[in-house]
């Protein structure tokens, strides 16, 4: 699925109704979620879409205002709670911390999503969506697209459309890769640093975390004068302002700098690329505290590196490539010579940045994580066409004598 925005100009009325759908979307979400939370209570099992589907006619009559939302953006809510509920029993299998989902507490409007039906398109940029008219900005002509479905949302001040549209993936017959196979070791220090079976190295900084950190420092600053300030003062309302605009700027050059990092990864038509599996949500919960990162510093830096938000661009972008993405284990990767496959005699610390392979061999020891997980791919793949990673001759390729550092 692919999606196109554009951008909704609705005037006041049209921005108290959309509210009022916000409210009820939340209705409707607070009730189902009642309904099931009581079903797993009483019975150990809840109401699947279907069933739930078949119950809002009922529903309506008793809360009538649901009816002022089209009935395929009511039954989308339904379906949405029930794939939530399904992903919280596949999760908590794996991750015990997991919780059920929410009832919404807060008044904010929520993005409404409309499937199927719900909306018409008119000449000269109008839409309507939900019986209500809007003037819309756009750089595509939406008559030529096949909408699927159609959220509107409410970001940065801006009322926005989202058009998803089916896009089927055009795969093709035959792709000619030279190098075939990538690894990956994702860190701190640096986003990703990896090697293919040809031996080249692949090294993708960490500007994401830099890009945190600036405006962490003038969020910080932003935040300090406001809280001297009265609330809802002139003063106070200017410096909310531009604390919003400071967010809104470091999410969007994230975001932008990930997109770019990410596509250049997909473009180099690798066969597969292989990550290690790295779980950034238990490095910063307290069972990775109870594993050594108790650190605050290395917590917070897990997550100014967005690693996770680099995985998924990563995902969608090498699937319309054709690329497989392989998560791998990578415990041990860090601790093991990539040279002897023995474990060093000193433990290597997070503060440790080279290892030494042999007497007469050093390298970063993110390259030599990332030539662990290569071969741990390899070891798995016993019939894979693709031909493994001769370590002594990348070494001799970039003439590694001693004291020598990549």
């Amino acid at each position: 699925m692919k999606t196109y925005q554009i951008r909704l100009f609705p005037n006041s009325e049209q921005i108290v109704q959309l509210h009022e759908l916000s409210e009820i979307r939340k209705d409707i979400w607070n009730t189902l979620c009642d309904i099931q939370q009581k079903s797993y209570e009483v019975n150990k099992s809840i109401f699947n879409k279907f069933e739930l589907n078949n119950m809002l006619p009922e529903l309506k009559e008793q809360y009538t205002n649901w009816k002022k939302l089209n009935s395929k953006a009511v039954q989308t809510i339904s379906t949405n709670l029930y794939s939530s509920y399904r992903s919280f029993f596949n999760l908590i299998k794996k991750d015990k911390t997991a919780r059920p989902p929410n009832k919404i507490e807060n008044n904010d409007y929520h993005s409404i999503t409309w499937n199927q039906s719900g909306w018409i398109l008119q000449p000269n940029n109008v839409i309507i969506i939900n019986k209500i008219l809007f003037n819309y900005k756009s750089k595509i002509n939406i008559f030529d697209i096949k909408i699927k479905e159609l959220r509107i949302k409410f970001k940065n001040n801006k009322w926005l459309c989202d058009l998803i549209v089916d896009s089927p993936i055009q795969y093709k017959n035959k792709i000619t890769i030279n190098t075939k196979v990538l690894a990956l070791d994702l860190g701190l220090k640096k986003l990703a640093h990896g090697i293919d079976n040809k031996g080249k190295q692949i090294i993708i900084q960490n500007k994401s975390k830099r890009i945190n950190n600036y405006f962490q420092k003038q969020i910080k600053k932003v935040n300090s004068k406001l809280s001297k300030k009265i609330q809802k003062s002139k003063k106070h309302k200017k410096l909310k302002h531009t604390l919003n605009k400071l967010y809104q700027r470091k999410n969007t050059q994230i975001k932008q700098t990930l997109h770019i990092q990410s596509k250049y990864l997909a473009n180099m038509n690798y066969n597969t690329i292989v990550i290690g599996d790295l779980t950034v949500k238990k490095l910063m919960s307290t069972e990775g505290i109870n594993k050594g990162y108790k650190n605050k510093g290395k917590r917070k830096s897990f997550h100014h590196s967005n690693i996770n938000m680099f995985l998924q661009f990563l995902a969608y972008k090498c699937q319309y490539k054709n690329t497989n993405v392989t998560k791998i284990d990578e415990k041990w990767t860090t601790q093991l010579n990539c040279l002897t496959e023995k474990v060093f005699k000193n433990k290597i610390e997070i503060k440790d940045r080279q290892v030494q392979l042999s007497d007469t061999i050093i390298i970063d020891r993110d390259l030599n994580s990332a030539i662990n997980i290569l071969k741990r791919w390899f070891d798995n793949h016993i019939a894979s066409m693709n031909e493994p990673l001769n370590i002594l001759s990348v070494l001799e390729k970039f003439n590694l004598y001693k004291e020598t550092t990549l």
